[in-house]
């Protein structure tokens, strides 16, 4: 009997379709009061709005006060937007829609000014002074030229990138590969994007050693993240409209008090209408027949048989807006249609899905003393991607009254993902992503209650729903979610994961999330307070077919790890609350931007009831609170100053205080479902040579040929506790501490120069002991690594800091304590960089961008790790030490897992400073056509060699407790393959009719000299070691076609 209060946790529990759009219509009817609240209470955000501001002065020099100030654009649906300047005669316009503004200056008994062609990008300040002279109002003096390239005011570091930048690049058109285009913006190599060969597959996105989580994503400047663990940029289903987007800005430092994390923080504007119907159609289309082949002889003597290469991208995205009511009620919206797959490198059909065994050689592998013949079915290469995709998109702007704005936005999509097999995946292990329905809800409302004071709210809901199951062979075929027949299987020797997929999900995620903010508004100072908050929940099923997956090392039967499922984990976010006031203060040529913050975060997990499942009986688990119970003070100190007074040359300083992201990250860390053993492994030596392990794996003690499991399997005491003192308390939370210099200088009309150091210092790092074994409970050992030139030195040198568990202490139920790491010693990880960059704008229109950004990441966490008992992190791809951001900065992995036990080799990481080399341009031509293109250039992949390893290979003199444990041969930052280096062109003719129409066809060419850059390798030392397992697609001709009217 369910307890009440209590959720009965079983797969089944997860909503069904039908289920799912009962779900959806009462969302709607449960919101309809949100919505309603918003037309009454006092949403937009400075992410998302401009300002205009400046002086105004007499042909004397003398300032002005008591200036109406008068900013006019068809981009707002009021038409104006009237200031006053102050005592010092400075004014200031927020608030302002992104687009072409008119800037008028009027006082009795001066003529009146207006200054024109003013182009406003969001989350910029442009600065318009004014000048009038002794006259009647009747006599204008009109001034149009150029919107400067500096803003004066601000202390952060951004890129904007408008709708028409967006149309002209070759580009894949996902939001992502937009922001990589930023000098210093990286996302991982796996996912490197020609001509849209990745889709809208989800990418992480880095800046100046952030986290892969710390990317808040803001949809017209509020958050649509989900609430998938850290809530900072992880989201697997949602893709914005691309043909219904205004403009986008990526912010990479110096984020205000108005952000609680650092990182890149990206703001999508949508098209909001106008007074006037647009109409906007693009499509485009790609096959492989259009895509050279980049395999060399070097590739194929290293191992790769086949390179990854595009199969279809088909594209078609229509829009319009325009008024329902002119100057009242606009609206914009469209539809997208995107479906892209890809033959992936070095994965082929698995000729013998059901054998034990798997051989990725042509003369095959002898196993055991047996032959066993390639598993690959070298004629069919295996394909992934979105076999569709489709979004729908509306846009509503509603001018209720005079000063009453507001903003109704819907999203609405669906998708179907084949997820990758790889030369570590075969395609009968891989899986598919299927999301319906996905979709966000929006509204935001602005009031300019007087001239000087501006009301802000804004309300989103995000529904995520999703599944991750087994896919048949070959892809685009789903067997459905639950368990597969087939056993997931692993061999360690290449690595490769075959025979089936290894976990099945079902996700179910809600995210809210509001802010109500107030401006007071002078020429000098700009205040602003508010408040944000999300709350929500997380619902995720997961599933292992049969329970259990069977490890082989050479054919060799070696372990089995068995879990604890199928099993469900429910964690609700209460709140995450953040309160901030910030004033940007004008003194002369000096800014400063003062702000503080405050961040409360309540995390919690529900009572749970778990029905009986393979290998573990039925569970209850009473509700946990607090976990965690976070509160945070964060300043934000900034300081731009215009050092000659005639806004051509600004030096910057700023310092910031930030939080990790987080949503349930620590709720679910602390979820008695996962802190709980929810699998464990056991030798297995298959004595009688049948590749079956006669035993039963329901006893968890030695039987047949299977040895002790390694811990009890799915028992009730909660391995895993947390330290009070890192879940509740005031500036516990893992942060970030920002320092920034820069200098920007306007050299000419057209040109501007941009110069930057940033400095991060990661604080609040977590460790996690393992309390069950005792220090003396550990035997130390080297590994002598084997002889080869392609090592340091030849190799053949010993590498010693391993321990491994001693039998008589194996198997013990563990004692897992999460705390912080300073109560062991010090722990560093710190950023330091510049960037460089240039901006220039053509006379004939069009735009040239680019710059080199620099940096390194050290980490050092030697004194810690050198402390009896406490687990490491020892896989340092990519050249971080801390991949583990279970909760921010986490030192995790503790006791025996897939690696051996904790290691203090490589425990601190100097890396060489890295050159991430980007540029853009835009440039008309005569006749019609026009010209773009894109260069990047970054690190290859890192040199690593993780050497799988059994005692009779170390100097323990017994063997390994768990049979098998991993040795990295080279330390992490030190060597690495050849750079990356792409570039994209684009070549369209346009053809003009009526007043605003334009026909546009493109040939677009990625990869434009047919570089075949590896981009990931096989890092398993072995005979496949160095294998690449994906290169940079070959170059790729697409064709498109453009309809603006």
């Amino acid at each position: 009997m369910a307890r009440r209060g209590a959720s009965s946790l079983h797969p089944s529990s997860v909503p069904s379709g039908e289920e799912v759009m009962r779900m959806r219509r009462s969302s709607g009817i449960v919101l309809l009061p949100a919505w309603v609240m918003l037309l009454l209470l006092p949403a937009t955000s400075s992410a998302q709005t401009a300002e205009i501001a400046g002086v105004v002065r007499d042909s004397s020099g003398a300032v002005l006060p008591g200036v109406t100030v008068e900013a006019s654009s068809p981009a707002l649906i009021e038409r104006t937007r009237v200031v006053y300047t102050d005592s010092q005669g400075q004014y200031r316009v927020i608030a302002l829609s992104p687009g072409e503004y008119k800037v008028t200056f009027t006082l009795p008994g001066f003529n009146t000014a207006v200054r024109e062609r003013i182009v406003l990008n969001a989350a910029f300040t442009a600065t318009v002074d004014g000048s009038l002279s002794v006259g009647s109002v009747e006599e204008t003096v009109t001034v149009s030229g150029q919107t400067s390239l500096v803003d004066i005011q601000a202390t952060t570091q951004r890129r904007a990138l408008t709708s028409e930048i967006l149309n002209e690049l070759p580009t894949g058109r996902s939001f992502q590969n937009l922001a990589i285009l930023v000098p210093g913006v990286q996302m991982p190599l796996l996912y490197q994007d020609v001509g849209g060969s990745d889709g809208n597959r989800w990418q992480t996105l880095k800046v100046h050693g952030s986290r892969d989580d710390q990317m808040p994503l803001l949809l017209n400047g509020m958050p649509f993240n989900n609430m998938n663990n850290s809530g900072g940029g992880y989201n697997h289903t949602l893709a914005i409209n691309t043909g219904t987007v205004q403009e986008m800005t990526v912010m990479t430092s110096g984020s205000t008090a108005e952000s609680r994390t650092s990182g890149v923080v990206s703001n999508t504007v949508a098209k909001d209408g106008g007074n006037r119907f647009t109409y906007y159609f693009y499509a485009d289309f790609t096959n492989s027949s259009l895509q050279s082949d980049n395999l060399s002889d070097e590739l194929i003597a290293q191992g790769l048989n086949a390179g990854t290469r595009v199969k279809r991208i088909a594209e078609v995205n229509p829009t319009m807006g325009g008024p329902i009511l002119k100057d009242r009620l606009w609206f914009y919206g469209g539809y997208r249609y995107l479906t892209s797959q890809k033959y992936l490198a070095g994965s082929f059909l698995n000729k013998f899905p059901n054998s034990p065994q798997y051989c990725a050689r042509t003369a095959g592998c002898t196993y055991l003393g047996v032959l066993v013949p390639d598993s690959r079915d070298l004629a069919q290469q295996d394909f992934s991607g979105d076999s569709f995709h489709h979004s729908y998109t509306t846009n509503l702007t509603w001018q209720i009254s005079q000063k009453n704005k507001v903003n109704l936005f819907y999203h609405l999509g669906d998708r179907h993902l084949d997820g990758d097999s790889s030369i570590n995946a075969s395609p009968e292990a891989a899986n598919f992503l299927f999301s319906k329905p996905d979709y966000l809800t929006q509204a935001q409302w602005t009031n300019p209650l007087t001239s000087r004071v501006l009301l802000e709210g804004g309300f989103t809901f995000f529904n995520e729903l999703w599944w991750q199951g087994q896919r048949d062979r070959p892809a685009g075929v789903v067997l459905g979610y639950g368990p597969d027949s087939t056993i997931p299987k692993l061999e360690q020797s290449i690595p490769i994961a075959y025979g089936a997929n290894l976990t099945n999900i079902r996700a179910f995620n809600h995210q809210f999330n509001m802010r109500l903010a107030a401006n007071y508004v002078t020429g000098s100072h700009a205040i602003k307070v508010g408040m944000q908050d999300m709350w929500g929940t997380r619902n995720f099923s997961y599933d292992t077919n049969q329970a259990q997956r069977w490890i082989f090392l050479n054919g060799s039967p070696v372990s089995i790890t068995q879990y604890a499922r199928p099993l469900i984990d429910r964690q609700k976010l209460k709140a995450a609350l953040g309160l901030y006031a910030q004033d940007r203060w004008t003194i002369r040529n000096v800014t400063l931007n003062l702000g503080l913050r405050f961040d409360y975060h309540n995390a919690y997990v529900p009572a749970q009831d778990i029905e009986a499942i393979p290998f573990v009986g039925p569970k209850s688990y009473d509700a946990l609170t607090d976990s965690p119970s976070w509160k945070d003070l964060s300043p934000r100190l900034g300081a731009a100053w215009d050092t000659r007074g005639n806004g051509r040359t600004v030096a910057r300083f700023n310092y910031g205080h930030y939080v990790a992201s987080e949503s349930v990250a620590t709720a679910t860390a602390n979820n008695p479902v996962n802190t709980r053993i929810n699998n464990a492994s056991r030798r297995w030596t298959d004595t009688n040579g049948n590749l079956l392990p006669d035993c039963d794996l329901g006893n968890s003690a030695l039987n047949g040929e299977c040895g002790a499991l390694s811990a009890p399997l799915g028992q009730l005491n909660i391995v895993t506790r947390w330290d009070p003192d890192v879940l509740n308390g005031w500036n516990v939370r893992p942060n970030d501490n920002e320092f920034l210099l820069g200098l920007q200088q306007q050299v000419t009309e057209r040109l501007m120069l941009d110069a930057q150091w940033t400095y991060h210092r990661f604080g609040n790092f977590f460790a996690t002991q393992y309390r069950a074994t005792p220090p003396q409970g550990y035997d130390s050992y080297c590994v002598t690594a084997p002889t080869d030139a392609r090592l340091p030195n030849g190799g053949g040198n010993q590498l010693c800091g391993f321990v491994d568990v001693k039998p008589t202490y194996f198997g013990l139920t563990p004692d897992n304590f999460v705390t912080s790491a300073s109560k062991f010693g010090d722990v560093k990880d710190v950023y330091s960089g510049i960037d460089l960059s240039a901006t220039t704008r053509f006379a004939q229109g069009g735009v040239a961008s680019g710059g080199i950004s620099a940096g390194r990441e050290r980490t050092d966490f030697c004194a810690v790790i050198g402390q009896a008992q406490i687990g490491s992190n020892t896989d340092t791809t990519a050249g971080k030490v801390f991949l583990d951001n279970v909760v921010g900065n986490n030192i995790n992995l503790t006791g025996p897992t897939a690696a051996g036990y904790p290691s203090s080799l490589y425990c601190s990481v100097t890396p060489p400073y890295q050159p991430d080399w980007k540029a853009l341009v835009t440039y008309p031509l005569p006749l019609g056509l026009s010209v773009s293109a894109t260069w990047q250039n970054r690190a290859g992949p890192q040199k690593l060699a993780s050497y799988v390893v059994s005692g009779p290979q170390t100097t323990l003199g017994r063997a390994l407790s768990l049979g098998t444990a991993t040795a990295p041969l080279i330390a992490p930052g030190t060597e690495y393959a050849d750079r990356m280096n792409q570039v994209d062109v684009r070549i369209a003719k346009s053809l003009k009719f009526a007043t605003t129409g334009r026909v546009q066809a493109t040939m677009s060419v990625f990869n434009l000299f047919n570089a075949n850059s590896t981009l990931v390798w096989n890092t398993t030392y072995g005979s496949s070691w160095l294998t690449p397992s994906l290169i940079l697609q070959g170059r790729l001709v697409k064709f498109g076609a453009r309809f603006d009217f």
